[in-house]
């Protein structure tokens, strides 16, 4: 089993510690490679996101690591870019200049058609409910589909590796609002999974719902997990870690799970793994 990890947040934005803990603890669980991926900056005040002012000393530090552990593991500066239409910087404009070896793709706030407010999905589980009463009128299919068609936007209009979490819009109902079985959902999945599988990126089977609980599945399902298999859409292994101990939280489990449903290897931006 080849371990390795590219979602990882650090004390650069909502991560607990130093990049250099998190390379320490990846070397001492025997990691081939290790990427950083810290929220890209917002034009807003938050508590997730790298500060604009704090790039470049992250690709600094993240280099002189590059430097220092070479030969004992790969080292990766990535970056996890937001996609807010209207907020969010183009992500070329953010990865120009070949700064970031690679990039994941990701939504976390929807915003609202025809406002400038957001609908944020990942946030405390009181305004994920919350926000389905007064953006969309309390009709969760519409929210539902805003999320997809946002990420679906995101795959026609940016330009990224790995898409993240793309079903995270699930973690909070937990089956309690919406049904992940019912033929609307599975509808706008099936949709996602097209223009994934159209823009060739790469999806990365999230392991940090389940072992935070805050979720009952991984990052896609694996009912989804079965459907990028009949349509070879590239998998990779990610745990989303925000601190050194969490790097390969389910990591394991989540490589037995591809290799039950059917996969034979595991696809990053760097390397292919056989499972």
């Amino acid at each position: 089993m080849i371990k390795y990890n590219f979602h990882s947040h650090s004390e650069f934005c909502d991560g607990k510690e130093k990049l250099e803990d998190y390379i320490n603890a990846a070397i001492s669980k025997g990691f081939k490679a290790f990427g950083f991926s810290p929220h890209s900056p917002l034009p807003f005040e938050n508590e997730w996101s790298i500060k604009e002012e704090n790039l470049d000393s992250y690709i600094k530090t993240a280099q002189e690591l590059k430097n220092k552990y070479k030969g004992k593991i790969d080292i990766y500066t990535g970056i996890e870019l937001d996609y807010i239409p209207g907020y969010s910087d183009d992500f070329e404009k953010i990865t120009k200049n070949g700064r970031f070896d690679y990039r994941i793709g990701s939504v976390h706030l929807v915003r609202i058609k025809n406002s400038p407010e957001t609908w944020f999905i990942d946030g405390k589980e009181e305004f994920f409910f919350t926000g389905i009463d007064k953006h969309f009128g309390g009709d969760v299919k519409k929210a539902v589909e805003a999320f997809y068609m946002q990420t679906i936007e995101m795959l026609q209009t940016q330009k990224f590796d790995i898409i993240g979490h793309f079903d995270k819009v699930k973690m909070h109902n937990k089956e309690r609002l919406f049904s992940t079985k019912e033929n609307w959902y599975k509808n706008l999945v099936n949709i996602t999974l097209q223009e994934i599988k159209k823009q060739n990126r790469i999806v990365e089977l999230n392991t940090r719902g389940v072992y935070t609980g805050k979720s009952n599945e991984y990052f896609p399902s694996e009912e989804i997990l079965y459907e990028c298999k009949k349509l070879e859409i590239p998998l990779m292994i990610s745990t989303d870690s925000h601190m050194p101990e969490q790097i390969d939280n389910h990591f394991a489990e989540a490589y037995y799970m591809l290799k039950n449903i059917g996969f034979t290897k595991v696809v990053t931006p760097f390397f292919e793994a056989e499972l």
